[in-house]
């Protein structure tokens, strides 16, 4: 985990702005139902800058519009 948090902001000296879940820190975080890579796995949350955003868009609009047609 810390080769793709942690480490990266250390290299780029962004480590007291990022890097880590602290206070005062920016936080930016997904929360998945499984490996973020894959295509099968949802979004459930998404955290820019410590507040929760909403992951709708047209796409999934029509998805669950067209999914309900007989």
């Amino acid at each position: 985990m810390k080769s793709v948090t942690l480490n990266p902001a250390q290299i780029f000296g962004l480590a007291d702005q990022f890097g880590t879940i602290e206070p005062g820190k920016t936080a930016n975080l997904i929360v998945t139902t499984g490996d973020p890579l894959e295509l099968q796995t949802d979004v459930r949350y998404l955290f820019i800058k410590g507040q929760l955003t909403s992951t709708d868009n047209k796409h999934r609009q029509l998805y669950e519009e067209y999914r309900k047609r007989p």
